[in-house]
């Protein structure tokens, strides 16, 4: 019997899948566990590689789809061809650093039958600068349980080095409302489905290490937006809570409006910041002149 499905979902990775596939095939583990890729498309030689590497491997399985499906759809797609107890979802970007990562994840759902997923540490590796800050969500899964979905509901939860029980999945997630309610991506929605219904855990050690890259998906801001709002009513989020939300976003945008000069998006977004740090001021006056942007730019690599 398979215990554990490695959920991995790739798109032109190219440069990354060899690190991250071999990663898994070096765990160490008391378990049988498969590897399930699904493929969206790729345009450049992902596929190929995958297949290479799966040719002496009989665990990974792997699926190309004919057609670009996104992040939600391709996400349930895989899930739907795991066949292990659990899942752990992995990037094709993404590497494990704990040769007994996965062995950790698996022993505490085994002790604890209640805990609908569990969420562990990671590094981030920026590419362009190829620096590696550690433990960075050191302060979200060494916190109280209560905190960590205050933090959830707000800011979100990255899925990077969460593994969880197919079967919670199965009974508390709803893919369809997903789709009624116009979200396109899948951690936020379904980390707040699984807390705000069931027990989780936190381990605190950094397992797995997280890529950043110019290629790294991020959601569009104003579809993160509508899934927080969504789910903030959903489950009576406090007002404070959606107050906080906003705020995000207009920091989120106002940043962004800083990088491209954009003048009506950064009014827009400086405006309902109450009590703009002086960061925002200086994306502000980004977002005004091209000018300012630049000297700005130049100030930060000096």
């Amino acid at each position: 019997m398979i215990k554990l499905s490695v959920h991995m979902m790739t798109y032109n990775c190219e440069k990354y899948i060899d690190k991250s596939l071999k990663s898994v095939l070096s765990q160490q583990t008391t378990f049988p566990f498969e590897i399930i890729i699904s493929d969206d498309a790729s345009t450049d030689k992902t596929y190929q590689i995958i297949t290479d590497i799966a040719e002496n491997h009989d665990i990974i399985k792997l699926h190309k789809n004919k057609d670009n499906l996104g992040i939600l759809k391709n996400f349930f797609e895989t899930l739907h061809r795991c066949k292990g107890k659990y899942v752990f979802d992995l990037a094709g970007d993404d590497w494990l650093s704990n040769p007994y990562a996965l062995q950790t994840l698996v022993d505490e759902l085994d002790q604890n039958p209640n805990y609908s997923f569990v969420d562990s540490g990671f590094d981030c590796y920026y590419e362009r600068s190829r620096i590696i800050k550690s433990f960075i969500n050191q302060n979200i899964v060494t916190s109280a349980k209560e905190d960590y979905i205050k933090r959830h509901k707000v800011y979100g939860t990255s899925f990077m080095g969460c593994c969880y029980r197919k079967s919670s999945i199965e009974k508390y997630v709803n893919f369809n409302e997903y789709k009624n309610q116009q979200i396109d991506f899948e951690d936020y929605p379904i980390l707040t489905d699984l807390m705000m219904n069931s027990d989780f855990g936190l381990i605190p050690k950094v397992l797995s290490v997280y890529r950043k890259h110019r290629d790294s998906h991020s959601h569009q801001a104003d579809s993160y937006l509508r899934a927080k709002l969504y789910f903030a009513k959903k489950y009576n989020y406090s007002k404070a809570e959606v107050t906080k939300i906003h705020q995000i976003h207009d920091d989120h945008m106002l940043h962004n409006a800083s990088l491209i000069s954009d003048k009506k998006s950064g009014c827009q977004h400086y405006k309902p910041l109450r009590r703009p740090f002086l960061r925002n001021f200086v994306y502000f006056l980004s977002s005004q002149s091209h000018l300012a942007r630049k000297f700005f730019t130049l100030f930060r690599k000096i």
